[in-house]
């Protein structure tokens, strides 16, 4: 019985070491993506990323994590980032990722909140902060309204 439970136990080691040994090289990410991912969270582990197709598209979703929290980032089939989410209110997204127009004035307008959520849409891009509100901006940070 023991021995069972020790092959049981090795096998499960193993399974989960292989499983984070390849979502750590992650090969089919576009380069672009990577460096990104290296650029604004250097010493996060990856965690888990998959690659999702449909018929017209491609998009990666990459989960990293460090000893505070984890993060979700969306990009596009280019490696071009469309959205980087806190998986924790209380912990918001590192600065470098915000364009700094955009932080600026999250910062002056709404000083005791923190940016959990960042997305590019279309003509816009859109944080939401950790008190619920979503503010939107143009793509070159002017502040456009309140989203709801």
């Amino acid at each position: 019985m023991k021995r069972t439970l020790l092959s049981v136990f090795v096998a499960i080691v193993a399974a989960f070491t292989s499983q984070l040994a390849q979502a750590q090289s992650y090969p089919s990410l576009p380069q672009s993506a990577k460096e990104y991912i290296e650029k604004h969270f250097k010493g996060y582990m990856i965690n888990h990323y998959e690659k999702d197709t449909d018929i017209l598209d491609v998009e990666y979703q990459v989960y990293v994590t460090n000893n505070e929290n984890t993060y979700k980032l969306n990009f596009d089939k280019k490696g071009v980032v469309e959205n980087i989410e806190s998986k924790s209110e209380r912990v918001a997204l590192p600065a470098s990722v915000i364009p700094s127009k955009v932080s600026q004035y999250v910062r002056a307008n709404y000083p005791k909140t923190k940016i959990i959520e960042w997305k590019r849409k279309r003509n816009t891009q859109v944080v939401e902060l950790s008190n619920d509100l979503e503010l939107e901006f143009n793509h070159r940070g002017d502040f456009l309204r309140i989203d709801d």
